[in-house]
């Protein structure tokens, strides 16, 4: 309250944009920001164990699309962590239930926090957690509710005394702050009173507010999070009587309203076992020591809340269009997951291609979300209908990977899409440089690191699978490829076993241009 020009309050709706935010009288990326709360996070680990702290499994909200997961991945690389991990809120919250659960459940899990919300259906069978539907709201949060109640008490204000409170910055922080905490109150007594002395001058606020008036003034936010609900239970093709279990998730998920409402909708009674506000770090804990090496009941499979697909042209009502959405990659699809498609130019002697990448559920590219794209050039001048197959890969962390690749040369091109359509790519060296100015231990950049953790684990996750597909095709090509295929497995475990993870890239990118011609 006493420095407004020096606070900054929910940052996390803004990861993925490049809007930049004033702090003091400088400017910086929302990634910055989220690396200086990262950093004051790690410190305090640091102080209480005793020991340096490096690694990190970082959550987010299920409904976070590519740009803002790459952000995220992105702030934790500038607060000097390995990301090894980036799950979904929802889903660590499952995975810290179930360590004490002992029989099968259909759990969903409604996450509101204070800027974002998220709700999602999980099946818990024999000690593996599996996602079957998430959906939210990345703009609902309490901060919504406390912006309702601001706007009432200055209304008031304003009313009685004839000066407007909002137009105060300073002002209006500490409003904010008797706000919250009168929120709070309401979770647990029917009346609450907002009082702030000498808030403007040598005027005083106070006033009653009622919790039936401040459920009234909410509802219809609430009302969406469980527009949200019943879509993710449609989704999942569930009804709500086979939910077994509702987990209440994130500060503002405490309000009575919500609970009655669940009770009335899904005719369940929320659980309460472990603290809404601690229970994600708790399960995000839990697939930190999966990833350490400790034993754990639980597998979690995780599961993308998007489709992704490309645009291409149609026929509709006898006409070309060139705006179709092609789906590729479904929603609820499990992570990891690797699809492909195949495609053809379209007039003769076609050189290039411009593969274009969006997420949504619209049947035209104009409704979705871009997420980037890449030219393919030097095809073959050869008639249309030279087919290109488009193969797109999301990463255990939701990070998507496009590859194009000609089905007649082998020629192909791969792109790991960072940008999320939003401008261009994001400059950690230029961030690092930025918050360097502030002070503090963040390492300096080792370009010449080998691959992170969390780039490790995607091409040991590439590997599997390729290993997988290759084993399948074995038994019905000729000896000459089958040669050939052992050969690059070889290199492959070879690669694996030195740690030599940037030769593994190459192979791999290799063994699946082989794949593709394999498997047609």
């Amino acid at each position: 309250a006493l420095a407004p020009e020096n606070t900054i309050l929910s940052i996390k709706r803004k990861m993925g944009k490049t809007e930049p935010v004033t702090l003091g009288e400088r400017r910086f990326s929302p990634e910055e920001i989220s690396a200086l709360i990262l950093r004051k996070l790690k410190q305090a680990a640091e102080a209480h164990l005793g020991q340096a702290v490096t690694q990190a499994v970082i959550t987010v909200p299920a409904y976070f699309d590519d740009a803002q997961r790459k952000a995220t991945q992105n702030a934790g690389q500038l607060a000097g962590l390995e990301v090894l991990r980036i799950i979904n809120e929802p889903t660590a919250a499952a995975l810290a239930y179930d360590a004490g659960l002992e029989e099968d459940q259909t759990i969903l899990v409604y996450d509101l926090g204070g800027g974002t919300f998220d709700v999602s259906l999980v099946v818990v069978e024999k000690g593996v957690v599996e996602v079957k539907a998430s959906h939210g709201d990345t703009a609902l949060g309490g901060d919504d509710f406390d912006h309702l109640l601001i706007a009432h008490a200055a209304e008031v204000f304003r009313e009685e005394k004839k000066v407007d409170l909002l137009r105060q910055p300073r002002v209006h922080n500490r409003l904010w702050a008797a706000v919250e905490a009168a929120k709070r109150k309401l979770s647990d007594v029917p009346f609450a009173r907002i009082r702030e002395e000498y808030l403007w001058q040598d005027l005083h606020l106070e006033l009653e507010i009622a919790r039936h008036d401040y459920e009234e003034m909410i509802r219809p936010l609430v009302r969406k999070s469980m527009d949200c609900v019943h879509h993710c239970l449609r989704d999942a093709s569930l009804l709500p009587g086979a939910v077994d279990r509702v987990i209440l998730v994130g500060g503002a998920s405490r309000t009575p309203l919500i609970s009655e409402l669940i009770r009335q909708e899904l005719r369940r009674e929320p659980a309460f076992e472990i603290n809404p506000e601690l229970i994600v770090a708790m399960g995000a804990a839990i697939q930190a020591g999966v990833l350490a090496g400790q034993q754990t009941r639980s597998v979690l499979v995780d599961i993308t809340p998007y489709t992704f697909g490309t645009q291409a042209l149609s026929f509709q009502n006898g006409e070309i269009r060139d705006d179709a959405f092609v789906p590729i990659i479904r929603r609820s699809t499990p992570l990891p997951v690797s699809k492909a498609e195949v495609f053809a130019t379209t007039v003769d002697h076609q050189r290039a291609v411009d593969v274009r990448v969006y997420q949504g559920e619209a049947p035209s590219v104009h409704d979705n979300i871009f997420i980037g794209n890449f030219l393919i050039e030097g095809l073959s001048k050869v008639p249309a209908g030279n087919e290109i197959i488009l193969n797109l890969a999301l990463d255990l962390n939701g990070v998507l990977s496009v590859t194009a690749l000609e089905k007649r040369t082998g020629l192909s091109k791969t792109v790991r899409m960072t940008t999320g359509g939003q401008g261009p790519e994001f400059d950690l060296q230029a961030a690092r440089r930025n918050l360097a100015e502030l002070g503090g231990d963040e390492p300096a950049a080792d370009e010449s690191a080998a691959p992170v953790a969390a780039d490790r684990q995607e091409l040991l996750t590439r590997a599997k699978d390729q290993r997988r597909r290759a084993m399948a095709l074995m038994a019905n090509i000729d000896e000459t490829d089958a040669g050939e295929l052992r050969l690059l497995l070889q290199q492959v475990q070879d690669a694996i076993g030195g740690g030599d993870f940037t030769k593994l890239a190459d192979v791999l990118t290799s063994l699946d241009d082989m794949l593709f011609y394999l498997e047609d």
